[in-house]
């Protein structure tokens, strides 16, 4: 079945944004992350941000973002003198080459091949290497 029948959208992250074919979400200021969980098994990352008040009305909805054909995930500890609130503002999201080192704010679009590096308000940083990015239904 394709993508497309089910209802998915292929998305993209580059600096502080999610985008889609339709619109782009401000991740740093509209939205609060909740978490992500790891499939090992059909090696799929999820990630899941919640709307917060600054949050456009037309945009007001979780966010739930597949990552598939995980090879790579990673993380780096937060900074313990930071409020565990911090956790939840991502800072940035850019993309290196699998082989450079997890560099904190890395503010940039993701190439093709690249492994996505999340850095959030806290110094906690998720690396994710995947061979796909996709923003699923609203409804699920």
């Amino acid at each position: 079945m394709s993508p497309t029948a089910l209802n998915i959208n292929p998305a993209r992250f580059g600096e502080i944004y999610l985008h889609t074919e339709s619109d782009s979400f401000d991740l740093h200021n509209c939205f609060d992350f909740l978490g992500f969980t790891y499939d090992l098994l059909q090696r799929i990352v999820t990630l899941r941000w919640i709307p917060n008040e600054y949050t456009p009305v037309e945009q007001r909805r979780a966010l739930i973002v597949e990552m598939r054909g995980v090879s790579h995930l990673s993380s780096s500890p937060r900074d313990p003198d930071m409020p565990f609130s911090e956790d939840a503002c991502l800072s940035a999201v850019g993309g290196i080459l699998p082989t450079d080192p997890t560099l904190n704010g890395v503010y940039c679009d993701v190439g093709e091949g690249c492994h996505h590096i999340f850095t959030f308000q806290s110094g906690f940083v998720l690396r994710i290497g995947a061979e796909s990015v996709c923003m699923l239904p609203e409804d699920i």
